[in-house]
């Protein structure tokens, strides 16, 4: 079985769905260096809703518990430079990933991001966000390219790293359709 697929399987083994929010599609690799990832999601959820909590900048954290803390340090229309503090961890191996990017609003749902190395615990990072309405669904594509530079122990290894990736994009697809559909704010 291609090592994605069964990456996936074993991500929807071991997740819950209380909502109709899923994962419709998931590739992850690593590519010299280069962490890459594509997931197709599907959130019951209006375009509008999704699109305000993508882009509440100072509360990313309620889209994943990884997320530790996110603030909007300047905006400039569209084009905003936000800092986002995460912990990952992988067994007993934890890490924490800072990035500060300047995420820019292209329209037509399309939501792009330029992690600043100098400002960042990665060397590299991209991500592009593509939101749209699909009749009572919101279809989100996320796109992202990452290289970090902290050590990742061969012992944690490729798998094991793909694999939380996945988990981490279950997890923030689920909360963002909850965020969507119950929370006044939005």
């Amino acid at each position: 079985m291609d090592k994605t697929l069964s990456l996936l399987f074993s991500l929807l083994l071991v997740t819950g769905d209380a909502y109709s929010a899923e994962v419709t599609d998931a590739f992850v690799d690593d590519i010299d260096d280069h962490y890459v990832v594509r997931v197709e999601m599907r959130v019951e959820a209006e375009l509008e809703s999704v699109y305000a909590i993508l882009t509440d900048f100072n509360n990313l954290h309620r889209l994943n518990r990884a997320i530790k803390k996110s603030q909007l340090l300047k905006s400039e229309a569209k084009r905003h430079l936000v800092r986002i503090e995460a912990i990952g961890c992988v067994w007993f191996f934890c890490q924490e990933v800072i990035q500060t990017q300047w995420i820019t609003e292209q329209g037509r749902g399309y939501i792009s991001a330029v992690t600043l190395p100098e400002q960042s615990n990665l060397e590299y990072g991209r991500v592009l966000w593509h939101i749209r309405q699909q009749g009572e669904f919101t279809l989100i594509s996320y796109r992202t390219d990452i290289v970090p530079k902290f050590f990742v122990p061969p012992l944690i290894g490729t798998y094991l790293m793909k694999n939380k990736m996945l988990e981490e994009a279950q997890e923030t697809i689920q909360n963002l359709e909850r965020l969507a559909q119950f929370d006044e704010k939005y």
